[in-house]
């Protein structure tokens, strides 16, 4: 324990030289600045860029009173016009072009989320109150609960990604090509490495 505090106290002392250290030749402290040293600009520069920044209109600044947040919508509960719950908002769908939102995917049934079923409302179907504080339905939850399930699809590779180095097999997973080949153990499961 000595032996620990004492290498501690050496090499502490040591450590801090550096922030002391000033060029002979100037009287000036030898650190440069980080900002200086990572080549960011200067604080006048900054409050220009910034500026430019805030008028360009790539950002947005302020949620206005028609915008809702995400957080507001996920697991918010859904009512029947009765005032029935139907289930809570488990994701939302949108139009990959145009951004609109599509539907609400609401998990019906179950227990916890176990034995649930995922159905999903259009939009323009359900009312949003008070910041999503209320959501209703015109579904009944007799309807949502033999509502047909909502079908995911899979999401889909970019079709600009390079494939260079993969290639397909038969069963439809993706191996690499060149020295290595994938085989598999005598369990047929495992995936190790083997050069030709």
């Amino acid at each position: 324990m000595r032996r620990l505090f004492m290498t501690a106290a050496f090499v502490l002392p040591l450590a801090c030289v550096p922030a002391f250290a000033q060029d002979a030749a100037t009287g000036t402290p030898a650190m440069v600045p980080a900002a200086e040293a990572h080549g960011e600009p200067a604080a006048g520069a900054k409050e220009a860029l910034k500026a430019e920044v805030t008028e360009s209109g790539k950002i947005a600044q302020e949620q206005a009173t028609n915008e809702l947040r995400l957080d507001w919508i996920t697991d918010a509960m859904v009512t029947a016009p009765d005032g029935s719950a139907i289930g809570s908002i488990n994701d939302l769908i949108l139009d990959g072009e145009t951004g609109e939102m599509i539907a609400a995917v609401i998990g019906v049934g179950g227990f916890l989320g176990i034995g649930e079923k995922q159905i999903a409302v259009p939009w323009e179907q359900l009312t949003v109150n008070a910041d999503a504080q209320e959501i209703t339905s015109d579904l009944t939850k007799e309807e949502a609960e033999v509502a047909p399930a909502y079908v995911f699809r899979d999401r889909a590779t970019d079709p600009n990604a390079s494939t260079e180095g993969v290639i397909e097999p038969n069963d439809g997973t993706a191996a690499l090509s060149g020295d290595a080949e994938l085989a598999r153990d005598e369990s047929g499961n495992g995936n190790e490495p083997v050069s030709n």
